[in-house]
């Protein structure tokens, strides 16, 4: 009987506590993935049997606006525990939980003395920078970024300070929090220039300890030249890190850059071609400094398995401990959008993947072919088939390694069907 009191208390509570936002002032947006996976290896030591299996990724986006120039934000994420997997994936292969990525406050304020615009945002979020180089934004930054960022606008200039806390030191008994932790510091300044967006940042990362800091100047350049379907982006970053006395000074550099073009053709109402290239600097042996490009939050997904880079799941970034040599990425796709079926979209896309410096004289990189169709249904709503091989980019063998896709080489076939849904 309590219990029946109490739940009708809460929900009263929360229908008066609601009676000043009216429902059609809410804005709720999201997506939901499902993936249908096929698996089959070829030429592996172990014969191993081909694995089908579903993953899903589901995101729910609330936007309420409180005042005039006030509103709440709230965005929720399927993730997953598994600390032991360091390969990219949707929510699955463990139980499935609702993580908050992002839940803040916004403020909004014009006709300032000193600036046109001003926008202030507290809580969790996430800020990221051009195509994901050194700070991206991702599904998997969950529990992160707990902060404050404030963006300036005036005569056409942005400028933009972010501060958050990314892991929390806690008291031995886990009761409340204790002074240390990881924090991260970010200022970004851009402008348009000839119809160019132009930026440049900085970003300080502040780990726990004496020694673990880290800063990263960048910039970058983004927009079209000749024509408007001709578009083009380009960034370049230097990191330095904080070494003890008498250890070898470390650092390193770290570049993204891309061009595409669409133009219709004869049947298809649109054809793009369209390049990409990253590198992320690795450690050169015959050298006395240690070389060396790792940002905590890179993310950015070019492929299925080879051409990513996601410093919490994997992929081809240099970060704690991992891909010392470093990487180069290198990744180039075509597509179709015929005119009798204007719904749908064919795509071919091939990844290349090798290492900064070859220290040890074998590469440890995949290579990745992919062709997919994309049928739009609706609106809101588009179904993905996609057929992937990812191959050894050289036929090695390495017995010091224990069996694995780098030790011997063998190829994964994979068939994916998705249904995507927005609403």
């Amino acid at each position: 009987m309590m219990k029946t009191i109490k739940s009708v208390l809460i929900l009263a509570f929360c229908i008066l506590a609601g009676t000043e936002i009216t429902l059609g002032q809410i804005a709720v947006n999201g997506d939901f993935r499902t993936r249908a996976y096929y698996d089959h290896f070829s030429k592996s030591l172990d014969d191993r049997p081909s694995l089908n299996y579903l993953r899903y990724l589901g995101r729910f986006n609330l936007r309420a606006p409180v005042s005039n120039n006030m509103s709440f934000y709230s965005e929720f994420t399927t993730f997953t525990n598994n600390p032991a997997s360091v390969t990219r994936n949707i929510a699955a292969t463990n139980e499935m939980y609702y993580g908050i990525s992002q839940l803040f406050t916004e403020a909004t304020y014009t006709s300032l003395p000193v600036v046109d615009l001003m926008r202030l945002r507290l809580g969790r979020q996430q800020f990221p920078l051009g195509r994901g180089l050194s700070q991206g934004e991702s599904s998997y930054f969950v529990r992160l970024f707990d902060g404050v960022r404030v963006d300036m606008s005036r005569s056409g200039t942005q400028l933009s300070l972010f501060g958050a806390v990314t892991r929390q030191s806690l008291s031995p008994s886990g009761l409340f929090p204790a002074s240390g932790g990881d924090k991260i510091y970010i200022a970004r300044l851009s402008r348009n220039f000839y119809g160019q967006d132009v930026m440049s940042y900085f970003i300080l990362n502040r780990l726990e300890g004496m020694f673990n800091d880290s800063y990263i100047f960048g910039g970058g350049i983004r927009g079209s030249f000749l024509s408007p379907e001709l578009e083009y982006f380009g960034e370049v970053a230097h990191q330095t890190f904080n070494q003890a006395p008498g250890l070898p000074s470390m650092g390193g550099y770290g570049y993204m850059a891309g061009i595409g073009h669409r133009w219709p053709m004869g049947p298809f109402r649109w054809v793009k071609i369209e390049a990409r290239t990253a590198a992320f600097q690795g450690n050169d042996e015959s050298t006395n400094r240690i070389e060396r490009f790792a940002p905590q939050f890179t993310s950015f997904f070019w492929g299925d398995r080879a051409g990513y880079a996601n410093s919490f799941i994997g992929g081809d970034a240099p970060l704690n401990g991992q891909n010392l040599e470093g990487s180069y990425i290198y990744y180039g796709r075509i597509y179709f959008v015929p005119n009798i079926l204007p719904q749908t979209r064919f795509q071919l896309q091939y990844i290349y993947v090798t290492e900064f410096n070859d220290n040890d004289n074998y590469n440890s990189r995949n290579n990745e072919f992919s062709a997919r169709l994309f049928y739009q249904v609706s609106r809101n709503s588009r179904f993905q088939l996609r057929y992937v091989h990812r191959m050894p980019n050289e036929d090695e063998f390495n017995p010091v390694l224990s069996e694995s896709s780098t030790n011997d080489r063998f190829s994964i076939h994979r068939y994916m069907f998705e249904w995507h849904v927005r609403f």
